[in-house]
């Protein structure tokens, strides 16, 4: 079995674009340890000439993000940018800012959906979601994100919802899965939190044991096939328990499962200086290049850029339990970020639902 990813043709179609490190939260989980904005974010002008670089290099869909991407006042210019060269636009923010009047300046625009991030219920989100400044009152940021997810799937924006989960969010699932199937909501996206930024410093506190897999899986399988609302089961979720299928085609409704991570090939990350990296969670060692010290199809382009992680992936590099795994020619390790956030390596992934099977069937006291 061949590797996927050097296979498939490199076009970016998908870019997670971060545009600002500004954010009036400071999340204990945030993976990019975001806050202040960045003295070396792209200027506006270099942000429009980016735009048009990603839409000539074959760009079709881009997420931006930060931080809190609202917080640059510029985002409609860049909004626009891409939408008028035929780039989908989604907006990604964590609902405090989401008014009528801005979801009215996404429409103008040329923004087609927005995705709203939640955490957990109450208790759970606003544990998480601290504020960067004193708030009136006892304000909730779960509150402002409610309202946020209300009023865009009451607007002409595709609405998703993005959960990561962890230890205080998991038996949340299915009251957060019947709370907003019944609100209009496109798609929920659920992802496994990840040991990076600031959660590494509390990872034991909220980060899942590779244990809880099967069970994690088992309840998405459930919540999949009740059909009430579509859901998205993130990259970093399964390789290769029974459930595989029903995960991985949720959204299209097929039956597929885990090629390994694509991330340089069909994926690309721009952080708001400009660095170049082939997956938003990727931490900075990921960083290939920058647009300001050459374009971006030059780094794209590159035979000998940093993406060589996945186009000349070597089997040989495994290790762990990964090494002897199966499927190991196909998943390549599963996840790449959660890879190297779990053992500093991207080369053994323990987050892995039948590694975590495996283990228990050999260990039943869980002793192991």
């Amino acid at each position: 079995m061949t590797n996927v990813a050097a296979r498939v043709e490199r076009v970016p179609r998908a870019c997670f674009w971060e545009i600002t490190d500004a954010c009036n939260l400071r999340c204990i989980h945030c993976e990019a340890d975001a806050g202040h904005r960045d003295p070396a974010e792209l200027t506006t002008q270099e942000a429009i000439d980016l735009a048009g670089d990603l839409a000539a290099a074959g760009c079709a869909s881009v997420n931006l993000t930060g931080g809190e991407p609202l917080l640059r006042r510029d985002w409609p210019l860049i909004a626009r940018a891409l939408a008028d060269r035929g780039v989908e636009v989604t907006v990604i923010t964590n609902g405090l800012l989401v008014s009528e009047a801005r979801i009215s300046r996404m429409i103008d625009a040329g923004v087609t959906g927005a995705a709203v991030s939640l955490d957990g219920l109450r208790d759970a989100h606003d544990t998480i979601r601290v504020p960067a400044a004193p708030r009136r009152g006892k304000r909730s940021c779960f509150g402002d994100a409610m309202r946020a997810i209300d009023r865009l799937a009451a607007s002409p924006l595709r609405t998703a919802v993005i959960t990561q989960v962890h230890k205080r969010n998991i038996d949340d699932l299915e009251a957060m899965h019947d709370v907003l199937a019944g609100r209009g909501v496109d798609v929920w996206q659920v992802q496994l939190a990840m040991p990076l930024g600031r959660l590494w410093r509390i990872r034991f506190d909220y980060l899942l044991d590779p244990r809880q897999l099967p069970e994690l899986t088992a309840r998405l399988a459930r919540l999949v096939r009740s059909g009430r609302l579509r859901i998205a089961v993130a990259d970093n979720i399964g390789y290769y328990s029974r459930e595989e299928p029903v995960l991985r085609g949720s959204l299209r409704g097929t039956q597929s499962f885990w090629v390994g991570c694509l991330a340089g090939c069909r994926v690309v990350a721009i952080c708001s200086n400009g660095d170049v990296k082939g997956c938003p969670s990727h931490p900075k060692q990921f960083v290939v290049g920058n647009v300001r010290e050459r374009r971006f199809a030059e780094i794209w382009a590159d035979p000998r850029g940093g993406f060589d992680y996945n186009t000349a992936w070597d089997e040989d590099l495994l290790e762990g339990g990964c090494r002897k795994c199966a499927f190991r020619r196909l998943c390549r390790a599963g996840c790449t970020t959660m890879a190297f956030g779990a053992t500093g390596t991207i080369y053994d992934n323990p987050f892995c639902v039948q590694r975590s099977l495996e283990n228990s069937r050999a260990c039943p006291e869980k002793k192991c």
